[in-house]
């Protein structure tokens, strides 16, 4: 909303009056900025942080988390030493590291700029995670964040001049493919290990399948954002092999040079140039070489499997990405409709919705696609599992405290669905207790699962009524700090249970717990990884997974006879075991270059083969870390809040001459608090603009505030007959609320803020004024203390391959006002609203239907009240090269076909109709070129609106002028589109359009409207 000015002589006189427009201003800042609501900050308020120090590393960490931040502290000293011999460098500067137990995923992240900053999640790996190979979780995860650290701060020459200058602001290795930077990490996680994904056989079946049906990755899908599965596992994937075959044949020290090198280069993306310094070839040479050697090995390997005669079972899915924990739908909750043999499993394969989903296993007509149906949505990867009477219980990732997602266990009683996620039957059973891998007894009465708490997993079991609750929980095996316990089963008669568990030293074991007695014994104890057991329908024979050949494949352990064979012998891999009721039929998860889908075989003991030994040739765990020297105190957020570099920008200032503008900011490392501020200096202008911000994060709300003070050029004096220019001050102060309300696949944000500004214009008088002159015509002045209310819904839905959101709605309502009630001396109002709404399809090819509506009315007594303007892209004042150096897009409110701002007013509508089609995913680059085409889409639209001051009602008719609805002061127009989906200089996403539209009304570009800019989809 612009500034907004009052009448002359609107300025009440008596002193009590002139004090209360401040009064009312004041305290309704200081009721947005103190009131107290239930709100969320950056992390959880209540929690107290403490900051462990060492020599190289300040380690932060919640209260209750001290064991964990010790030992990282611990770990962290002693790979410094590792990993700086590795790389031929490590920072002089201390590293901050925060570690938070907010997400129940297996993850971490590092940054340099403006400081060395890890945030580690204490999570650990989850069942079937791509990082479930590691002797040392924490070891792992530290050794691959500080290898980023010590990787992109190697800074010298020039870039290290600037950074001098200007502070930490340039980080050249942090400007290169993903692959190289990723690859690097999982090189010296796995070499600094017994584990890591160069060792993974997951990670190895990726490749393998890749190479084997012809698929392997090109450098320049690699090197960008691809879409091909498995998406961005590929930069850890491809980089790591590739990377650690270079130093194989190249030597230790190459990369130590490389990143050397690269981090003197002032002028990035020249990857190939370092490169080809320490080794006399690019990257793109080789990588054919790379490739040459991956072919062999994988040959040599499938010749090895082939020898001992395939066991491989027929396809019965084809969706690729994600597809686990198959399991068979009991009698019970088949429903009398259904005949023959059912499975459910869980999916997510990029088209549809992640939920738990129905097949079946009969034969389906000639022709025509086996029947599945969604029969939960869960965001979880969730394991399913039935109760005697039929009813299901599955995972569900769900908000807690408002602060949280965790894992939560769901109850959707027999005969029910709930493909939406908000059905009424489906019933939460556990509010924040981080539980997963739920299975019932086969009476019943008890249920089984794994529970997550601060890096540990516990195998649970409590008590199971028949509507759903659970009672007397308790551990059922103790673990140990660090250990894990995965996928609980129980055998048929429900007096023992089966699970996997990981133990210290990189073991992934299965064992057999008494439920009596809680006592256990070790089915398997090996360097192996042994996963997801479940029992033949007599109890005689426990069925799991283990890579123990370095494939993974299910095996049979006759718990009599104690002995092992080998169920399946497959080329990729095969998971999560299912037998049937009568046990004749094995359903398990598979593996192709696209992703996982689900396979059958019979069951023939016959032609079980003998189980290989495990293997031994992995190296032994890394001793323990020994203690580092550490002082522990409260947490303190000066010594990273500190703003540590300058941003600088140089372009055309208000007063007609170039104007420098300065930034700072600094954000401490837990998020407690952010600052930052903003200074123009312009030669020709009186005095600088300053911008003061702050954003606090202890409190239950999401909190900013920022004053400023700027200086305009304006215009609106009329003195002595003439229209004088003058500079008009401005001093402002805004405060702002947020309150987002999660829902499991909604959310709602409520927003309040409230903006106190005053302004004031210096008025040249001159002299010699003549008494007969027209009357003098003052500017506005005064103040203007705007409050605004906002609301906000969404529960749209993405997907991998639709153009843009698949599905749902986004909605979105503002109100703001200004008035005495608000100490303001000007009156002024805005209402605005939005509604955008996705429908996919219901025919083939991921077509999309979009359509988005909205409009605003202002009004008031402020000659600079709130102004619209509807029009065309600018494709004068806002090139496609401006859109791409900085990253300000056509947008706003589109009327394609018509010039920009064509119509303007006090109040606007626009409407949109999109008909969207995917035309190509070509994911293809130039090999390491720092360009990447990702996918073409295709859309026609119809526009529809204007903007106006007051609506004429009595001239909109219904289908007149070849309109649907016509009124005069709104306007239409179609046309075409064809969207470009890029990556630029390795990590920025853009969307080109090139397009023409068509405007029906007399307001239109003659001809039409040719174009080819940036902007984004709606």
């Amino acid at each position: 909303m612009n500034l907004p000015p009052a009448r002359a002589g609107s300025r009440a006189s008596r002193p009590l009056h002139r004090a209360a427009p401040l009064v009312a201003a004041v305290s309704l800042a200081l009721l947005a900025l103190l009131a107290p609501r239930p709100a969320r900050a950056t992390g959880d308020p209540d929690l107290a942080f403490w900051t462990f120090e060492t020599d190289h590393f300040r380690v932060h960490h919640p209260q209750g988390l001290a064991p964990i931040a010790a030992r990282v502290a611990s770990l962290a000293e002693a790979i410094y030493g590792r990993v700086e011999h590795s790389l031929g460098y490590a920072p002089s500067e201390r590293t901050e590291i925060v570690i938070t137990d907010d997400s129940e995923i297996a993850n971490g992240s590092a940054s340099t700029l403006p400081y060395n900053a890890m945030r580690l999640l204490v999570s650990a790996p989850e069942d079937t995670s791509t990082l479930g190979d590691y002797d040392d979780w924490y070891l792992d995860l530290v050794t691959h964040e500080f290898t980023h650290i010590a990787h992109i701060d190697n800074t010298s020459g020039i870039p290290a001049l600037l950074n001098a200058i200007v502070g930490k602001s340039f980080a050249p290795n942090q400007v290169q493919p993903r692959w190289i930077i990723e690859g690097l990490a999982v090189v010296s996680e796995s070499r600094h290990s017994s584990g890591g994904r160069m060792r993974s056989s997951m990670f190895d079946m990726y490749l393998r399948a890749d190479v084997l049906e012809d698929n392997i990755a090109g450098l320049d899908q690699i090197s960008s954002v691809p879409f091909r599965w498995p998406n961005g596992n590929l930069w850890y994937l491809y980089g790591s092999r590739f990377l650690g075959w270079i130093l194989d044949v190249y030597g230790p020290d190459t990369l130590r040079a490389v990143s050397a090198d690269y981090g003197a280069s002032l002028v990035p993306w020249g990857i190939n140039r370092a490169i080809r310094r320490a080794t006399g070839k690019t990257y793109v040479a080789l990588y054919e070489g790379w490739k040459d050697h991956i072919r062999r090995l994988y040959a040599e390997q499938i010749a090895a499997v082939e020898a001992r005669g395939l066991r491989e079972g027929a396809r019965l899915t084809h969706h690729g990405r994600t597809v686990l924990y198959p399991r068979f739908v009991p009698p019970a909750a088949r429903g009398a409709a259904r005949g023959g043999d059912e499975i459910v499993y869980f999916r997510d394969d990029g088209h549809d919705r992640r939920g738990i989903y129905r097949l079946s296993l009969a034969a389906p007509a000639p022709g025509r696609e086996r029947e599945e149906e969604l029969v939960a949505r869960t965001s979880s990867a969730s394991r399913p599992a039935f109760t005697p009477a039929g009813d299901l219980v599955f995972t569900a990732l769900m908000p807690w405290r408002n602060e949280y997602y965790r894992d939560d266990l769901v109850f959707l009683p027999r005969g029910e669905a709930a493909p939406d996620g908000d059905e009424p039957a489906r019933r939460r059973m556990t509010r924040g207790l981080r539980a997963s891998a739920p299975d019932v007894s086969p009476t019943g009465d008890h249920i089984a699962f794994s529970l997550n708490s601060k890096g540990t997993r516990y195998l649970e079991i409590a008590r199971l009524s028949p509507g759903g609750a659970l009672s007397d929980q308790r551990d059922l095996v103790p673990s140990a700090r660090f250990e894990q316990a995965y996928s609980p089963s129980f055998s048929p008669d429900g007096k023992l249970l089966a699970y996997s568990a990981w133990t210290a030293g990189g073991y992934r074991d299965i064992r057999v717990v008494d439920v009596a007695t809680g006592s256990f014994r070790q089915i398997t104890r090996d360097r192996a990884l042994d996963t997801n057991p479940v029992w033949s329908p007599d109890g005689g024979t426990l069925y799991f997974c283990s890579d123990r050949t370095g494939i993974s494949n299910v095996y049979a352990h006759d718990l009599a006879a104690g002995t092992l064979q080998q169920v399946t012998n497959v080329k990729l891999g095969a998971f999560h075991p299912a037998i049937s009721p009568d046990g004749k039929t094995l359903i398990y998860v598979g593996y192709t270059s696209l992703g996982h889908d689900l396979f059958v075989m019979p069951l023939d003991r016959a032609r079980f083969l003998p189980a290989p030994p495990p293997p031994s040739d992995r190296p032994d765990p890394a001793a323990a870390a020994p203690p580092a020297r550490m002082q522990r105190y409260p947490y303190n957020p000066l010594p990273t809040l500190a703003p540590r570099a300058l941003t600088l920008d140089y372009a055309p200032g208000t007063y007609g001459s170039n104007a420098l503008t300065v930034s700072v900011s600094g954000a401490d490392i837990v998020g407690r608090h952010a600052v930052y501020g903003v200074i123009t200096v312009q030669p020709d202008a009186p005095a600088p603009d300053i911008l003061f911000g702050y954003n606090y994060g202890r409190l239950p709300i999401d909190l900013g505030l920022r004053a400023y003070h700027a200086i305009a050029p304006r215009r609106g004096y009329r003195i002595g007959g003439r229209d004088v220019p003058y500079d008009e001050r401005t001093l402002g102060i805004v405060s702002g609320i947020s309150y987002p309300i999660r829902g499991e696949f909604a959310r709602h944000t409520l927003s309040a803020s409230f903006s106190a500004i005053a302004f004031k214009g210096k008025l040249p008088i001159g002299a010699g004024l003549d008494p007969y002159a027209p009357r003098t015509v003052l500017p506005p002045q005064g103040t203007l203390n705007v409050a605004h209310i906002g609301y906000a819904f969404s529960n749209a839905e993405g997907s991998a391959d639709a153009a843009g959101a698949a599905r749902g709605i986004s909605v979105s309502a503002g109100l703001d006002y200004a008035g005495r009630e608000t100490g303001s001396s000007y009156s002024t109002y805005a209402f605005s609203s939005g509604l955008t709404a996705y429908a996919a399809m219901p025919w083939s090819g991921h077509h999309t239907l979009a359509y988005r509506v909205a409009g605003a009315v202002s009004g008031g007594r402020y000659p600079r009240g709130a102004s619209y303007a509807v029009g065309g892209y600018d494709l004068e004042s806002l090139t496609l090269a401006d859109t791409l150096l900085t990253g300000v897009t056509n947008s706003s409110f589109t009327l394609r076909g018509y010039a920009p701002g064509v119509v303007a007013g006090r109040s606007y509508f626009t409407q949109t109709f999109e008909y969207r089609v995917p035309i190509a995913q070509p994911d293809r680059g130039l090999s390491t070129l720092p360009i990447y085409l990702r996918r073409v889409d295709a859309s026609v639209f119809l526009d529809h609106g204007g903007a106006f001051n007051r609506f004429d009602t009595d001239d909109v008719a219904l289908f007149k002028n070849g309109s649907l609805l016509y009124s005069p002061q709104l306007h239409t127009s179609i046309g075409g589109e064809l969207w470009l989906s890029l990556n630029l200089g390795y990590v920025l996403s853009s969307q080109l359009r090139f397009g023409y539209a068509y405007g029906l009304s007399p307001l239109a570009l003659p001809g039409g409207q040719l174009y080819f800019v940036a902007t984004n989809s709606f």
